[in-house]
């Protein structure tokens, strides 16, 4: 079981000197040949009474209030977007409403010519109308 335990770490520590595997805090060469997880709350190796935090110092805290962009440019890209979404919204809510008001005029028509009655020639109402 040594054997094996230490041959695999030979062949991750290999990895690591080549770059193609990388330890990063508690996923060390070690960890990963055994296969399972540290137990919680302690650090193998590293003597009694050493915690996680003290041996690999704590997790670097991220802000969310930082950003890469000024406010003012985040806002201004932020409308931008808004403007563009409102724009393609309102083009395709023209387009479903002039494809239903195209079909309602034929079938309107078709249902008047089966009465035999006539639509006039220059209807008062349409899209192109008033």
């Amino acid at each position: 079981m040594y054997h094996y335990v230490f041959s695999v770490q030979d062949s991750f520590e290999e990895q690591a000197t080549q770059g193609s595997f990388i330890p990063h805090g508690r996923q060390d060469v070690l960890t990963v040949a055994i296969g399972g997880p540290e137990h919680p709350g302690r650090v193998r190796a590293a003597g009694a009474g050493v915690t996680i935090r003290q041996y690999f110092g704590s997790a670097p805290r991220m802000s969310h209030s930082s950003s890469s962009l000024p406010l003012e440019e985040l806002q201004q890209s932020t409308q931008q977007i808004r403007d563009q979404l409102e724009e393609s919204i309102t083009e395709k809510v023209m387009r479903q409403l002039m494809a239903s008001f195209s079909q309602m005029q034929s079938q309107i028509q078709s249902q008047m010519q089966s009465q035999g009655l006539a639509l006039p020639l220059d209807p008062l109402v349409g899209p192109s109308g008033p």
